[in-house]
């Protein structure tokens, strides 16, 4: 497999985008979203959170090919979080293993650590997944809490893992 190739999102890589992350609302307890987001919120999303704000949507193609995508948004609503981001990534489910995610999240906190108006990174993790959290820690990200069933898919309660990284 050629080395990911990470750049900045655009409209035409939206639907590459929403398959990918279709997969594992459908599939998987990764993702707490258990409706697809329809096209129109994909668009509206992109362009309030990129195109109209300060945040990012970046895709790593492999082969001519959308492999994966990360993005930054909002940690919460009220303005005293606003120095605060939280990020997400997700790799196409046949290409998972292969170093697509690190180019995503490097790339991704490049970016953050030059931007000052942000000072920390989270990440939320469901649980069971010691691969996201190896993950995670591999790029700097410590846990500072966990809530228990906090979640609710597929018949069982989940629990998440907050993650949080100085910029």
């Amino acid at each position: 497999m050629d080395a990911p190739l990470v750049r900045a999102a655009t409209t035409a890589d939206l639907p590459a985008v929403a398959a990918i992350y279709t997969h594992y609302v459908l599939r998987t307890t990764i993702t707490f979203n258990t409706e697809v987001r329809t096209p129109r919120a994909w668009q509206d999303r992109f362009d309030e959170h990129v195109v109209g704000g300060r945040y990012h949507l970046l895709v790593a193609e492999v082969e001519g090919a959308v492999a994966g995508y990360v993005e930054s948004q909002p940690f919460r609503p009220k303005p005293a979080y606003a120095r605060s981001v939280e990020l997400s990534v997700y790799v196409a489910p046949d290409g998972t293993g292969r170093g697509v995610g690190s180019a995503l999240y490097t790339a991704l906190l490049e970016h953050l650590a030059a931007d000052a108006s942000f000072h920390r990174a989270y990440a939320v993790v469901a649980l069971p997944n010691d691969d996201s959290v190896a993950f995670h820690e591999r790029h700097g990200f410590e846990l500072c809490g966990t809530l228990t069933e906090v979640g609710y898919k597929f018949g069982r309660y989940l629990d998440v893992a907050y993650f949080e990284r100085a910029l």
